[in-house]
């Protein structure tokens, strides 16, 4: 989608954070945009900025876990702005805990959330996405956290590999109806993440140790963090190219590679034995 400006943008979980620096990134590149977050105050603030850059904003507050919501969601983008061409899914939380600390309601809120919610978005915009007609474009927020797993972050892992998995395959199902998706996978983003997650999260869960990210060295992938803007402005540069993957900290690649690698070797040894 190369000229985005005239056209409407809807951002979950874009009160803070990545959400917002993509709903203004989207904002810079001439996009109405419908700012949407649980926190209704914090979207609000959004939208002010927006409508100070000359765009047209309004502030929705939006659970993504609650489908009737998204539906809500999605009724007033069209109702109020005419159409919708970009869908931007990012609400997200995070817990660090080992898998057998985690309670079923730590569970249940961030699959809930970092994937129900994406689902949500999708099976909301997406018919209406047809029905309109011409170019759309779907973004899914993953994270690095979706191609390499870490302890201490399963249910967050879990979420991010279905969120890559999905928009995988729908960019597949999707191919010349001229809808498009890419997934979005930062590295480290100075962000609200962790402290919103504890704001939302219900009760039942296990007591959470927070990781210290002070002790980080700086060769580390995890010492560069970047600005929500500048991941903003990557995720409107990935739309207007139609790319499908969306990464942010090229510091992460060989621990990439490092996994596709291992796998490859097994296939190799598959092989290996397939031959005995």
């Amino acid at each position: 989608m190369k000229d985005l400006a005239g056209k409407v943008a809807v951002v979950t979980g874009a009160g803070s954070g990545i959400g917002r620096g993509s709903a203004l990134a989207l904002a810079e590149a001439g996009m109405d945009v419908v700012v949407a977050d649980v926190d209704e105050l914090s979207a609000t603030a959004v939208a002010a900025e927006i409508s100070q850059l000359g765009r047209r904003a309004i502030a929705v507050r939006t659970d993504v876990a609650d489908r009737a919501s998204v539906e809500s969601l999605a009724d007033r983008a069209f109702g109020e702005l005419g159409a919708v061409h970009v869908l931007h899914n990012n609400a997200g939380v995070v817990i660090f805990l080992p898998v057998e600390a985690m309670t079923d309601a730590d569970w249940q809120f961030t699959l809930s959330v970092n994937l129900v919610g994406v689902i949500n978005g999708i099976q909301a915009f997406l018919p209406r996405f047809r029905a309109q007609g011409g170019e759309a474009h779907i973004v899914n927020t993953a994270s690095m956290a979706g191609m390499i797993t870490g302890p201490g972050l399963a249910a967050y892992n879990a979420t991010k590999f279905a969120v890559v998995a999905i928009s995988e395959t729908l960019r597949q199902e999707l191919e010349g109806t001229g809808i498009s998706v890419s997934v979005l996978c930062p590295g480290v983003v100075a962000t609200d993440l962790v402290r919103t997650t504890l704001r939302r999260r219900p009760p039942g869960g296990a007591d959470m140790q927070l990781p210290d990210f002070g002790a980080v060295g700086a060769e580390s992938p995890l010492a560069k963090v970047l600005a929500p803007e500048e991941v903003g402005r990557m995720i409107r540069s990935a739309i207007e190219d139609d790319e499908l993957y969306i990464f942010t900290h090229p510091e992460w690649g060989e621990r990439a590679r490092a996994r596709f690698d291992r796998i490859l070797e097994a296939f190799d040894r598959a092989a290996a034995r397939a031959n005995v």
